[in-house]
């Protein structure tokens, strides 16, 4: 297990090559103890979120290095000072920018998703992190077990809200299966947090599929979204906000568990301000 330091409030660990589902890999990043822990909170980052020796190589991206992916874990640690935070790294990082999450959601080379409820998202979530948990800690069988099953949360940031909404896609067909461990992974997600959502693709930002949204609300689990002016009022864009309108009416048509902040919403719309939603945003 390689160690590396952050600046901000706490050490972080890189889980390097962690294998999920079918072999495929991704990097966790973890931020605290998982055996420890009452919870668990996984995190997926927006484009140009990476290591900051990546970001501070990068003539454009080194401006933003400060939400490189390790110090956010140690941000987010802050803001959930009893659990353990692992940071989904990206697959790919298509020209050192865009964040390409396609071991969760088919996706072009920017990251865009193509959404399908066919995908296996869920059930490389769930072997990576079971596999993260391993590596970090002892491999005593029972240990593992009770401590997989803590609550989690399952937090999205700007393009890694696609890994969320793919999951929305596979609610459905997860709880009318017969694979009890999935059902159980899905049971223990107690909180979903959407913050400023969006991808460069022409739609499907925000889940409008009312029966995704139906599985979803049907859950028990609180649903958080956060927004800025960044994404839900880019005029270039107008879908994001037209679908994350749709997103919230649908939900609480169905009863689900809800809330809805709007942040920096009398100030311009800038890049600066959809990042410092991480700063910006309560459990």
């Amino acid at each position: 297990m390689s160690t590396a330091s952050t600046k901000t409030f706490s050490t972080c660990f890189r889980l390097l090559s962690i294998v999920g589902h079918l072999g495929k890999k991704n990097d966790v990043i973890l931020c605290g103890d998982p055996k420890k822990a009452d919870q668990h909170v996984i995190y997926f980052g927006g484009d140009v979120q990476d290591y900051m020796e990546n970001m501070d190589s990068h003539r454009d991206n080194k401006r933003y290095s400060m939400w490189n992916l390790e110090d956010t874990a140690s941000l987010i640690s802050k803001k959930f000072p009893s659990s353990a935070i692992f940071v989904i790294r990206p697959s790919r990082m298509h020209l050192k920018t865009f964040s390409v999450f396609q071991n969760f959601v088919t996706s072009n080379d920017f990251g865009c998703p193509t959404h399908s409820p066919d995908e296996e998202a869920l059930e490389h979530l769930h072997e990576l992190y079971k596999n993260a948990v391993s590596t970090s800690t002892s491999n005593d069988s029972c240990e593992l077990n009770a401590r997989v099953s803590k609550p989690l949360v399952l937090m999205g940031f700007s393009k890694g809200c696609i890994v969320l909404n793919q999951i929305l896609y596979e609610l459905e067909k997860i709880n009318s299966g017969d694979i009890q461990d999935l059902k159980e992974f899905v049971k223990n997600v107690k909180d979903f947090y959407w913050l400023d959502g969006g991808h460069s693709g022409g739609k499907n930002t925000w889940v409008t599929d009312s029966s995704a949204l139906q599985a979803l609300a049907q859950l028990d689990t609180k649903i958080h979204v956060h927004v800025t002016p960044y994404q839900i009022k880019d005029e270039m864009r107008s879908w994001i906000g037209k679908e994350e309108k749709q997103f919230i009416k649908t939900l609480k048509k169905y009863g689900a568990n809800i809330t809805r902040n709007f942040h920096f919403e009398s100030e311009e719309r800038c890049i600066e301000n959809h990042f410092k939603v991480l700063e910006a945003f309560e459990p």
